[in-house]
């Protein structure tokens, strides 16, 4: 869908198109790893200035046979404030980093990372398999997403 994008839209219409991602950890071979997995699996961030256009350009291009229809999906647009705060978790590379952090008292304070500061936005922990799961509107009204987090020396989980 990305290259279809890029190489069939009108680059006055579409500034970029890709994916969010997420590093996250992973037990194997006996020890934890780091891999990265989509954060917002089956979706694809359009860019554009003109969203209205980008939208009549699909529709001109894809029209009801598209992929997005055939799975009943639409576009789903991202507010400025969401926008804002997955340039933020994301940055440059698009990719949300690691968290690291200590659990004390069934509490997680991140000190490193991009939810360092943004403990609200957890919603719950599974230290089992070292993720945070945030609640994020633009992940198709409200899903939950899951981002890494590593547990540092001294929390309570070994």
């Amino acid at each position: 869908m990305i290259r279809f994008c890029k190489s069939h839209l009108p680059r006055e219409v579409l500034n970029d198109a890709f994916q969010f991602s997420c590093e996250r950890m992973k037990k194997y071979l006996g020890a934890w790893h780091v891999d990265t997995y989509p954060m917002f699996p089956g979706y694809v961030v359009l860019e554009s200035c003109c969203p209205e256009l980008l939208s009549e350009e699909l529709e001109r291009r894809c029209g009801r046979a598209d992929t997005l229809s055939r799975q009943g999906r639409d576009p789903v647009p991202v507010g400025q404030e969401e926008e804002r705060l997955l340039k933020a978790l994301g940055g440059e590379r698009r990719i949300m980093g690691l968290s690291r952090g200590i659990v004390k008292n069934g509490a997680i304070r991140i000190a490193e990372g991009p939810l360092a500061g943004r403990e609200s936005l957890i919603e719950r922990l599974n230290l089992h398999k070292r993720v945070a799961v945030l609640r994020l509107k633009p992940a198709g009204g409200g899903r939950n997403v899951w981002a890494g987090i590593d547990i540092l020396p001294g929390g309570d989980v070994s």
